[in-house]
């Protein structure tokens, strides 16, 4: 970043802080004007800053320190990477990237969370355990993580893939309303948009546990998919897409599929109609 652009965070912050003067404020207005890029890098900035809000009155948190953890994650995602000072106390609270976004609060108990959510494109991170995970379009969920306790939790609103390293002593377990997925050691795929009378689990290794509190539920191992009916509160056991996850590799594998069907999976994951 050239001394201009650090000047504009500078300016930025000061603005959204409510501490610029009349000709500053002018100065930021007119920068955001020139260019919708430069507009769009204002309201990343004021997400941020909004994020950052949340904890402000954590005192004893160490900003500087936390942006020095997720300041070169903010770079790998942003065309301009952000290195003013008044930003330092966002870097607890949010990571802000062109695919969707990562708020991110550590407290002093151990304990991690964050919420991660995609918008119209398909987001791919890693949580503090170690998990990777892909959300598909549309998607939002919130995890929780006790390093202490080596305890993970995570409630997901969409589509979202998970690859796991099993750890005997370590619990992962994903919500979707009522239902309970446990991992036992596994990559699998969750579908489980609000809207949808159905939440599918896709097993491509391992195993997970795919039940409530009240149903034990059921098990479901690699190369099958779970269903859970919100009508008729049941689960069966089907065959898995070899599609289920095309929405993040964009590879696909079409056997004895007619064109109508081929024609749709396509136009889903490219949003052609």
């Amino acid at each position: 970043m050239n001394t201009y652009e650090d000047d504009i965070d500078e300016l930025i912050g000061k603005y959204l802080a409510g501490e610029a003067t009349d000709m500053e404020r002018q100065q930021v207005e007119e920068w955001c004007a020139q260019s919708a890029d430069n507009k769009k890098y204002f309201e990343q900035l004021q997400t941020i800053f909004e994020k950052a809000a949340l904890v402000a009155d954590h005192s004893d948190y160490d900003a500087d320190l936390a942006w020095k953890k997720v300041k070169g994650n903010i770079q790998k995602n942003h065309h301009t990477p952000i290195s003013w000072s008044y930003w330092r106390i966002a870097a607890s609270v949010a990571l802000i990237a062109i695919s969707g976004f990562l708020v991110y609060q550590q407290f002093f108990n151990n304990t991690s969370r964050l919420t991660l959510a995609s918008s119209n494109v398909v987001i791919k991170d890693s949580l503090p355990d170690g998990t990777r995970v892909a959300l598909n379009k549309q998607t939002e969920m919130s995890i929780t993580y006790d390093a202490k306790q080596k305890k993970g939790r995570i409630k997901l609103k969409g589509e979202a893939s998970f690859e796991i390293k099993h750890d005997q002593e370590k619990e992962f377990i994903v919500e979707v309303e009522e239902l309970l997925i446990r991992d036992i050691g596994t990559v699998f795929n969750v579908e489980a948009y609000p809207e949808s009378n159905t939440v599918a689990v896709t097993v491509q290794e391992g195993e997970v546990h795919f039940y409530t509190q009240q149903k034990e539920g059921i098990f479901i191992k690699a190369g099958s998919k779970g269903v859970y009916d919100k009508i008729s509160k049941s689960f069966t056991l089907q065959n898995a897409d070899t599609n289920v996850i095309a929405y993040q590799t964009r590879q696909f594998v079409f056997e004895e599929r007619d064109l109508q069907q081929v024609v749709e999976e396509l136009n889903a994951i490219y949003e052609k109609k």
